[in-house]
């Protein structure tokens, strides 16, 4: 089962997800990262330009979820 890493990025710092999560394909990691950012919105709701990237095992990017869609805090790029 392939492992996906969940890391999130505010601008140009990344906070990298060491230990990832095995799942089943990309579908299940979108889902995985879209319940995430839900948790996570209003704690990070002033933290500017945030996003939750999902990396494979190699580093490649694979998909990024953005915590705020424009004008709903935070800023998109």
């Amino acid at each position: 089962m392939p492992r996906y890493f969940f890391n999130i990025r505010d601008g140009y710092d990344v906070d990298e997800d060491d230990e990832g999560i095995e799942l089943p394909d990309l579908e299940a990691a979108r889902a995985e990262a879209l319940a995430t950012v839900e948790e996570l919105r209003d704690e990070l709701a002033d933290a500017g330009n945030i996003e939750l990237e999902i990396t494979d095992e190699t580093g490649r990017r694979l998909l990024t979820v953005p915590f705020f869609r424009s004008g709903q805090g935070g800023r998109r790029r």
